[in-house]
């Protein structure tokens, strides 16, 4: 089995319950549910237009490699919901989504702090995991920067108690 792509990152501290991570700079392809306020309901909506891009639905009719994880931020009224954009791509071109449903975004490298767990995803178990993580991230000292990301790295028919996932943030001192 082929290992999947995610993006590069090195440890560089852990403790009440977190790790402390610094992130090479990466691209997102994204896709805005904004109007959708529930979790579920966006990444299943999300999911099918970023399918279709990496289907070859985009400027240069090229299937593009699937990456992990996939990621959900909250918007203003809804959800962002993005893949990973392979490495290789982000240093030859990166095909144009051809729907206006997706937009491509540059991830600057930076510390993040990310709390794992396993298990399903849902709205509730967001809100109870990102609470975690910002308590833990106050403990360290530090401030978030920006919103609270979900990353799930693996397929839905993968058993819950063997799904990786995990809640991240920017953080500075």
């Amino acid at each position: 089995m082929l290992a999947i792509e995610k993006p590069e990152y090195r440890v560089v501290g852990s403790g009440f319950g977190i790790e402390l991570r610094d992130y090479a700079e990466h691209w997102l392809a994204e896709c805005d549910q904004s109007a959708v306020a529930d979790l579920r309901i966006a990444s299943n909506r999300a999911f099918n237009n970023l399918f279709r891009y990496i289907s070859g639905e985009n400027s240069e009719n090229q299937k593009i490699s699937m990456t992990s994880p996939v990621q959900q931020v909250p918007s203003a009224q809804g959800w962002k919901v993005s893949f990973v954009v392979p490495k290789l791509l982000a240093t030859t071109g990166i095909p144009g989504p051809a729907s206006g449903a997706i937009q491509l975004r540059n991830v600057e490298a930076g510390r993040f702090a990310a709390l794992r767990y396993r298990g399903l995803l849902d709205q509730d178990i967001f809100m109870a995991k990102r609470n975690e993580l910002l308590a833990a991230v106050e403990k360290f000292g530090l401030k978030p920067v920006g919103e609270v990301s979900s990353a799930i790295y693996n397929p839905p028919l993968t058993p819950p108690i063997l799904r990786r996932n995990e809640v991240l943030v920017r953080v500075s001192d």
